[in-house]
């Protein structure tokens, strides 16, 4: 039968260059799986839809779907290949939701070559499906039975939900609204949350032994502690908080709540845990249980992505909301001490009890956009121990280039810390100030190959550095004591430091 012959071979070359994407170590086993199924069986029936119909019209509908499904293979393996994800992971659609023009930008930038390899396989391999999978046609016999055939299995490996959503003509639409619909309800949880609150139905206690507090939370971007100085990389990366080393508590062992900035605010601000991180919208958030408890509440960002979506939420909930950030193209973004006025103005209110939470840009690619021309210290030619060893690895001329930029990053994001502790020591204030820095989440720098960037799979990715200065750093010595200090469970971690002990819901 026709079915078994002319487009069952299309389908298994098909089927044959997924392999070879699996044997590249570009897919995973249950994701080559699942593209092949769907690929074998859509080319089945789209061709047997074209051939039945005999029309030109078919013949490019047929063309489009199967470069959909190669486009599909390439989206999978770019996922697997630079960040250690699969395609229906919700980081990944956190990820393209919450990115505006200015970091797509500088994605392409600093990702263009990885991209381009991709984009180059999936071309050549679609030449050699057309190639080879498109021979003169003979005369076709039974084409309706034939095009049933195919139908009844196209339509039956879609009534399984996996298989269904990861259909590349479903996935997008239906994870878009998947994302759209979460949003909205959480976006609603937290109105009805503030009514609740401005009619009292729910409150927090402040059992403080005075009446002053004053905690700064300080949150970095793919910031790993692999490239700290004060946890033992052999570059000086550290020499502005060095100077205030004894006068700080240097967490050793923090990991970061996620991998990825939107999932890692999920889990930090809320009780969400890596266990249970769908819960986030359904609970207070800390800014809020901070409001009832008397603090005042500043959010102070020069992150773009807090001007939307999940974060957006958290920000909008503090007394005070400043965003610094007012680049919209490739290099019209503020450096990170864009923040330093607005956080001078909030540690200089008189208000007894403020919690202050800066979200800075820290090291989020692209590297060479994040910091002044004059912390570049480590230039396109700079050579030393550190790249010296990483050329003994291996390591392309391209990744060295990253490294020196990233570490660039790292000295900016240290000054500007330093910079924040200055503006606290200084202030009438600081015997009252408990300030706390950590990043979202790290980031592998060609640590374990030529690749720079978000890397779920590599421990720099999850290994973060965290220190503690001031009123509670004694208090928080206990967290070197333990194995690790999961950032999931920071919410608990601050609220101790509020000291606000009780949520109570009337």
């Amino acid at each position: 039968m026709y079915i078994f012959n002319t487009p069952t071979k299309k389908g298994l070359i098909f089927i044959f260059i997924v392999v070879v994407y699996l044997l590249m170590g570009y897919l995973n086993y249950t994701r080559s799986f699942k593209i092949a199924f769907i690929g074998f069986f859509s080319i089945l029936f789209f061709d047997a839809l074209r051939s039945y119909f005999h029309s030109k019209v078919f013949q490019y509908i047929f063309y489009f779907v199967a470069f959909v499904l190669f486009l599909n293979l390439g989206f999978h393996a770019v996922l697997r290949d630079m960040f250690g994800v699969a395609q229906e992971d919700i980081l990944v659609m956190q990820s393209i939701m919450n990115t505006d023009i200015q970091e797509s930008k500088e994605f392409l930038f600093q990702y263009k070559w990885h991209l381009l390899k991709h984009l180059f396989v999936i071309c050549i391999s679609f030449i050699f499906f057309i190639i080879f999978a498109f021979r003169p046609k003979s005369q076709i016999k039974n084409e309706k039975k034939a095009l049933m055939l195919a139908l009844l299995f196209y339509i039956l490996i879609h009534l399984n939900p996996s298989m269904r959503r990861s259909d590349p003509f479903v996935y997008f639409f239906y994870n878009y609204h998947k994302y759209e619909q979460s949003f909205e309800e959480s976006k609603k949880l937290f109105e009805s949350i503030n009514e609740n609150l401005k009619s009292k139905k729910i409150s927090s206690k402040y059992q403080g032994k005075n009446s002053a507090n004053t905690i700064v939370w300080v949150i970095g971007e793919s910031d790993t502690r692999w490239n700290w100085s004060l946890y033992g990389y052999e570059r000086d990366t550290n020499k502005y908080i060095s100077l205030l080393k004894d006068e700080l508590l240097i967490i050793n062992n923090a990991q970061a709540a996620a991998p990825a900035t939107v999932s890692a605010f999920e889990l930090m601000m809320t009780e969400a845990t890596k266990e249970k991180p769908e819960i986030w919208s359904k609970e207070l958030n800390i800014v809020s249980i901070a409001n009832l408890a008397g603090y005042k509440t500043y959010w102070i960002s020069n992150h773009t992505s807090d001007k939307w979506g999940p974060i957006n939420l958290f920000a909008k909930s503090a007394t005070k909301t400043i965003f610094t950030n007012k680049g919209r193209a490739r290099g019209e973004g503020s450096f990170d001490e864009a923040i330093l006025k607005p956080f001078q103005e909030a540690i200089q209110d008189k208000t007894d009890k403020k919690f202050i939470i800066v979200h800075l840009m820290g090291s989020h690619p692209a590297y060479d956009y994040r910091y002044p021309k004059k912390f570049g210290i480590f230039t396109f030619l700079f050579n030393d121990k550190v790249i010296s060893d990483l050329s003994d690895q291996g390591r392309y001329r391209a990744a060295l280039i990253f490294r020196n930029l990233y570490d660039n990053t790292i000295i900016y994001s240290d000054y500007v810390r330093y910079q924040i502790l200055n503006i606290i020591k200084k202030s009438k204030q600081k015997k009252d100030t408990t300030f706390v820095y950590h990043p979202d989440h790290g980031q592998d720098v060609c640590h374990n190959s030529n690749f720079s960037g978000h890397n779920y799979r590599a421990k720099q990715q999850w290994d973060v550095p965290m220190i503690v200065w001031g009123k509670y750093k004694n208090k928080m010595q206990y967290l070197n004591n333990k194995k690790d200090v999961e950032l999931d469970t920071i919410n608990s971690i601050m609220l101790d430091l509020l000291n606000i002990k009780e949520v109570e819901a009337k």
